[in-house]
């Protein structure tokens, strides 16, 4: 059923319609008095054309943390040590419906998130066309549920039966159309009253809310400037050694406050954001208000994009100001280097799940709200025949730009270093149907999370920022207080920051601008964005496979790579490269035990080898090694290393491995010299190797110092290590190394 009427004015409709609802207690006649806003805020953009609010649910699906056994640490994550397992964990869904109270209906299992949730495609009623409509899953994902998504074993969960994923069969939306100016009712239930009765609400004026009231001011509970840097130090450390490279560490405020609803408003008045959220369960006494500008994913059939944020600076004091501070953000090094890392993730996370050759860095913009401003890009791709907008989720959540990279590293490194589980913050609150391949999924920064206990509400705000090996320690304890700012004021009337001139009052001031090409890197970036690194439609390019005990495979007359995952988050990037040249790319883990490589080379039949990069050092991945030193024994098909994988051929040949002089270099596009050749490619190390023989020949090193080794290879055998990363987007021309690899 549909109804649809027009309207004018404000943005804000959906808040004063909710008010409305509560006032005369319309939702409890339908359904469960549970509320669910996805709200855009501002000015119209592309992030920004509708809000939903959904209507009384009758059907709803929880996931609570599961006993487990808390085994001993295994290590520290901070020194490389990761309990990685084979799988993630299962997942318990609780089906419940409102019978004038939740009840419990039945337990379905997954092995998985995507696994879990594609199992309530079921439950589903029938889909009533095309597009966007009622009856789909809408709620939210906290970060916990990386449990579900990532096979690691992490310290720091949630208590026992806490609740880590809240959806709704959302049979019931308002939608409120902000380019068109009109308000449509969906609901996909049979002869509806509550259809009539919002139609009849909507042909009659609602009321505008009363604004809502001061906050209760109070100071939150925090941990000290000196610890927070102390915590950017620690991560520097584990940087230099080589575990990480980028690690976003997220700092607490908490204090108890009048009303998380009050609180919602306040920020939808003076922090507008498109992507902006309310979740209000009552029975489960939680409460999220989220004004989210970060976009997790977006589905529209086959096609799925992320829209990952990277580069902060607060607001300027006026326009001038404004974009000098523009040019500030765009012109550093260390921002630049942290971006294009993550364009660099998120290119591999969606490369899992879709076709070879059409993921794209497709936007690179800086967008303005009310108290920051950030760096902004968009990179999209074309789901795989097999894949759905459940893999997509799985493959994207949680959000690399809140994690870091590597990002299985950083999700280990960031449990033991803040030592809490996040709960909501970076989790995502979002919509998705499996009928009509619909999704779009927030992340949720900017965002406070509020439980009702002892009678009160007891709330948490949750702020950080990417560490990098250039990041300044105060510097970053600053940046987290602007990013706190505006949700710490809605809350307790609190600036972390300080009383600044950096908020500007106006919040149409919410603007997008384009990057401004102040640098020879920049430029070059978005020339490499604009041409695309690899072609965008492919005939026949070979399926990657995942390699499982027992695969075996028959001889090729054609290129077949068994390439070696270390745990890296560009992996997928450079298995998609070699697809698009006709190479079949056989992954197989290089951090689990799964067999030896003359078994691997019996079995498979590789015609080529790559040994992967990764976190930490080559021994921590036994298969690397045995296959670096097979190589140099003239045991193995040609071979290629790339980062980790060029330092284990190193250490094989008797070299001197350890943190390199001159620094960690990590996303920077950096110049290469080979004789008098000179190229541009994307470092990413800290780690270097010193010849202590000549088993192997340096064929370039680095522009800058003419010292650190940045390609090897053997005199006589074909081995050859590169210390770069020919796939990233900041490479010039760097799928030529791949080229002439196969041509081996």
């Amino acid at each position: 059923m549909k109804a649809i009427c027009k309207i004018q004015g404000r943005s804000d409709f959906l808040l004063d319609l909710l008010v409305k609802i509560r006032q005369d207690d319309l939702a409890i006649q339908h359904g469960a008095p549970d509320e669910l806003l996805l709200h855009s805020g501002g000015p119209q953009s592309d992030l920004a054309e509708r809000s939903l609010l959904m209507g009384p649910a009758i059907r709803r699906y929880i996931v609570r943390q599961q006993p487990l056994q808390r085994t001993p640490v295994f290590g520290s994550p901070l020194r490389g040590e990761i309990d990685v397992q084979s799988n993630p964990l299962p997942i318990h869904i609780d089906v419940e419906d409102w019978e004038q109270g939740w009840t419990n209906r039945e337990v379905i299992i997954g092995t998985d998130l995507a696994n879990g949730l594609r199992k309530l495609t079921d439950t589903l009623l029938p889909s009533t066309g095309e597009g966007f409509q009622a009856g789909g899953l809408a709620g939210l994902l906290t970060y916990d549920m990386v449990q579900h998504t990532e096979p690691l074993r992490l310290q720091n969960i949630p208590r026992d039966d806490s609740v880590l994923m809240i959806l709704y069969r959302a049979d019931r939306w308002v939608i409120h159309n902000h380019i068109q100016s009109t308000i449509e009712v969906h609901s996909s239930i049979e002869s509806d009253d509550w259809v009539a009765e919002m139609n009849h609400i909507l042909n009659h004026k609602v009321a505008s809310r009363d604004p809502p009231s001061p906050p209760r001011e109070c100071i939150p509970e925090s941990e000290s400037d000196f610890e927070h840097a102390e915590k950017v130090r620690q991560t520097q450390a584990a940087i230099r050694e080589g575990i990480l490279y980028q690690l976003n560490y997220g700092r607490i405020w908490s204090a108890e406050i009048d009303s998380p609803w009050d609180v919602f408003q306040r920020l939808e008045r003076d922090n507008p954001a498109p992507l902006s959220s309310w979740l209000h369960s009552p029975d489960l006494q939680i409460a999220i208000a989220s004004s989210s500008p970060e976009l997790l994913l977006k589905q529209n059939g086959k096609i799925v994009s992320t829209r990952p944020i990277k580069g902060t600076r607060p607001r300027g004091d006026d326009i001038e100001h404004d974009a000098n501070l523009r040019g500030e953000l765009v012109g550093s090094r260390k921002e630049i280097a942290e971006h294009l890392m993550l364009v660099d993730l998120e290119r591999n996370d969606l490369g899992r799940i879709c076709l070879p050759g059409s993921v794209h860095w497709k936007r690179w913009r800086i967008e303005s709200y009310p108290h920051v401003q950030h760096m902004v890009s968009e990179v999209e791709g074309t789901l795989s025949p097999e894949k759905d907008g459940f893999d997509a989720l799985q493959s994207v959540f949680p959000g690399g730009s809140i994690t870091g990279c590597p990002k299985s590293a950083t999700i280990a490194a960031i449990d033991e270093l803040e030592k809490t589980p996040r709960h909501a913050w970076t989790g995502s609150i979002g919509h998705l149907d499996p009928r009509t391949g619909q999704s779009q999924w927030n992340i949720l920064i900017r965002t406070l999370e509020a439980r009702f206990d002892d009678n009160t509400w007891k709330a948490t705000v949750q702020a950080g920022g990417g560490l990098v090996i250039g990041s300044d320690p105060l510097q970053e304890v600053e940046e987290a207080k602007w990013k706190a700012q505006a949700i710490c004021r809605a809350a307790w009337g609190f600036s972390p920051a300080g009383e600044t001139n950096h908020s500007p009052r106006d919040t149409s001031s919410v603007n997008i601008h384009p990057i401004p090409p102040i640098t020879t890197s920049v430029q070059h970036l978005i020339e490499s964005r604009d041409s695309s690194l690899l072609p965008r439609s492919l005939p026949k390019v070979p399926k990657p496979v995942v390699w499982y005990p027992g695969l075996t495979l028959e001889a090729t007359t054609h290129h077949r790579i068994l390439f070696v995952d270390n745990l890296d988050s560009f992996t997928w990037n450079i298995v998609h490269a070699f697809a698009t040249m006709g190479a079949e790319v056989i992954i197989v883990p290089g951090r689990l035990e799964v067999d030896t490589p003359s078994s691997l080379l019996a079995n498979l039949k590789p015609t080529h080898i790559v040994l992967g990069p990764g976190p930490g050092r080559p021994e921590q991945s036994e298969l690397t090694m045995s296959f670096a030193y097979a190589a140099l024994a003239g045991q193995t098909p040609p071979l290629l290393g790339i980062c980790l994988g060029h330092q284990a051929i190193g250490l094989a040949a008797g070299w001197k491995l350890g943190p390199s002089e001159h620094g960690a270099v990590h996303g920077v596009p950096d110049g290469i010299l080979s004789g008098n050749q000179y190229q541009v490619m994307t470092r990413y190390h800290s780690l270097a190797l010193t010849p202590t023989n000549d088993c192997l020949e340096v064929k370039s090193t680095d522009a800058a110092t003419n010292q650190i080794v940045m390609e090897l290879c053997h005199p006589e055998l074909p081995v050859t290590g590169v210390q770069y990363h020919p796939e990233s987007a900041g490479s010039a021309n760097g799928l030529t190394i791949f080229h002439d690899f196969l041509g081996q």
